[in-house]
């Protein structure tokens, strides 16, 4: 009889590792009170040893030790999973979310959007070229990692992607992880290019269209690529929402992103940021990586890639539509829209903003791409310029704003290129169903 017990227990064993793994069952995946007792006994000499690692000092890395601890202690993830590129997203209570620490005026269940977006400005009768095809950032239940893990979570919980040691260390500090420059407000209002900014203590470029203008949000849909960057570098597709263009500036961004070090992937990633103080070290970050953005989603996450990207040539280019619109209560929600319906992504309260100028509307708003290397940078947007054309060339189109008034208006953009030896721009407008669009980018530039 004994052993025919134990032969049942062996059976259900293997039967129980051969089964997928279900909603709350996490495998392979070091829970997070162990991962905050692991990086509490972590050492400098470890991390600073370690290929490709690129921390400055044993005092960068303690701070870079101190907020991973911060960040998770006494958090529990209902689910976790691996995404594609093997990073480990955390399902986490909404309440529990570390973006949501320290912000005043956010609730403690997932709201529901206080505002609605909008629709497209009067004179655009389609919704796409025929080539044209949404991209898919969102994760499905039937989709599963190689553990068995299931790459979803359930209502109520907002998937959030793990940040670790070891990617702490591809930076060489935790100020140089938050860090995103943008050198464009001084060309923007005329008095020529600005100095290098960061991500990566490097040059800065852009190619992109900008319009002076009280607004309440901005709306574009992104062809997406996935250009080759420089060693620790980026390049980027976004929409921009931005305050006073001087040492006050407060934005809200978002976009898709090819940035290696940050993602861990060569991949464009869906990806947002805000600044409260014209990017000084402290005054915002990327995602959900410091208080701030307060995700609402339980199938998107900040950070993760898409189903498909667009190639040059190809019969399809694919793309996807990014809002940002100001609630009546202050709050500027995020909006996505892949092959489905809008999906809310999240909001930043209105108390981010202080007494700053996103506490009441947005002066101006912007289109386009960015690049950052040093001596060199690389592929911004698809890689070709502006000239390529569609097939070839990235591009955004039926960009428009919401007035104060909150009605739909086309932007009237003007053109702002940093080098255009290097990366180009061409904007146009009233051709349906297109309506404003802009070209953009470029090879490389030294």
């Amino acid at each position: 009889m004994r052993a025919v017990l134990a032969v049942l227990v062996v059976l259900a064993v293997c039967a129980t590792a051969g089964a997928p793994a279900a909603l709350g069952q996490s495998r392979g995946i070091v829970p997070l009170p162990r991962l905050v007792a692991q990086t509490r006994q972590a050492k400098a000499a470890t991390f600073m040893r370690r290929p490709g690692s690129r921390i400055a000092t044993a005092v960068a890395f303690r701070g870079m030790r101190r907020y991973v601890v911060a960040r998770y202690a006494g958090l529990r993830s209902q689910h976790s999973f691996r995404d594609e590129t093997g990073r480990v997203v955390d399902c986490l209570a909404f309440r529990d979310q570390p973006s949501l620490r320290g912000v005043r005026g956010a609730s403690q269940a997932p709201p529901a959007p206080d505002v609605a977006p909008d629709g497209r400005a009067a004179g655009a009768t389609g919704t796409s070229f025929a080539a044209e095809r949404n991209a898919d950032a969102a994760l499905h239940p039937g989709d599963r990692d190689r553990a068995g893990n299931v790459r979803f979570c359930r209502r109520g919980l907002v998937p959030v992607g793990r940040v670790t040691l070891g990617q702490l260390s591809r930076f060489s500090t935790l100020a140089q992880y938050h860090a995103k420059g943008d050198p464009g407000d001084r060309l923007d209002r005329g008095q020529g290019p600005t100095a290098p900014i960061p991500p990566a203590d490097s040059s800065h470029y852009y190619a992109r269209g900008i319009q002076q203008v009280a607004n309440l949000g901005a709306d574009a849909w992104l062809n997406l690529w996935s250009p080759t960057v420089s060693d620790h570098e980026m390049s980027l597709s976004q929409i921009w929402v931005v305050g006073p263009d001087d040492d006050s500036k407060q934005t809200v961004e978002a976009g898709w992103q090819v940035y290696p070090d940050k993602w861990g992937t060569n991949r464009a990633a869906l990806f947002i940021y805000y600044t409260t103080a014209n990017y000084k070290k402290d005054s915002g970050c990327y995602n959900v990586e410091c208080k701030g953005f307060v995700q609402v989603a339980n199938n998107i996450y900040l950070g993760h890639g898409f189903d498909h990207y667009s190639s040059p040539g190809a019969d399809t280019q694919w793309g996807f539509e990014l809002q940002f619109k100001r609630a009546r209560t202050g709050s500027w929600w995020l909006f996505y829209r892949g092959p489905g319906d809008w999906i809310p992504v999240g909001y930043y309260p209105r108390s981010l903003f202080g007494t700053g100028q996103l506490a009441t509307n947005a002066t101006k708003i912007g289109y386009g791409g960015e690049d950052t290397g040093s001596p060199s940078a690389l592929q911004m947007g698809s890689g070709a310029f502006a000239t390529d054309g569609f097939g070839r060339a990235a591009y955004q189109h039926t960009a428009f704003y919401i007035d104060r008034a909150g009605t739909s208006q086309w932007a009237t953009l003007t053109k702002r290129v940093t080098d255009p030896t290097c990366y180009t721009g061409d904007i146009g407008a009233g051709a349906n169903p297109w309506g404003v669009f802009l070209f953009f980018g470029g090879p490389r530039c030294r």
